[in-house]
């Protein structure tokens, strides 16, 4: 594996988990919104829309490091789902509120599909580490090893 695709997964992975955070501030921005009377809404509405660079970044990034298959589509969906919630469906409000109303269920759509990544993410960053301890060992264990001593 090269540097390139290494730094890649890496950065994946960290943006993915920013992702998550992002996510999880957006839930609580909403909750303090209209429970807590504290931010308004337009502090939930910017930070969505400055989300759009994470699902954006996670799809370039899927493919600089090479991910594996499964990682690709679902980074896809988190964009097309992502997409959907930040630019279609919320502003169906006044001509179609029924559609509307998906909003926070894309949300938790979004959320398990990233968090889903997030965690992928970690276990393949985390696997190239032992693996590269592993072959790091087995080649200084070898017996041609040994002979060029």
């Amino acid at each position: 594996m090269t540097s390139r695709e290494r730094l890649s997964r890496y950065a994946y992975a960290v943006t993915a988990w920013l992702f998550v955070a992002g996510i999880l501030t957006q839930v609580y921005l909403i909750g303090l919104t209209y429970l807590g009377g504290r931010p308004t809404l337009q502090s939930h509405v910017g930070l969505g829309h400055g989300l759009a660079v994470a699902p954006l970044l996670m799809v370039v990034l899927a493919y600089t490091g090479r991910l594996p298959h499964p990682m690709k589509p679902c980074t896809w969906f988190a964009l097309i789902v992502y997409v959907l919630l930040a630019d279609v469906v919320i502003f169906l409000r006044g001509s179609a509120p029924i559609i509307a109303a998906l909003h926070p269920v894309l949300a938790v759509l979004l959320f398990g599909a990233v968090g889903f990544l997030a965690l992928r993410a970690r276990q393949i960053v985390r696997g190239e580490n032992k693996s590269d301890a592993v072959v790091q060992a087995l080649a200084s264990a070898s017996p041609s090893h040994d002979l060029q001593r």
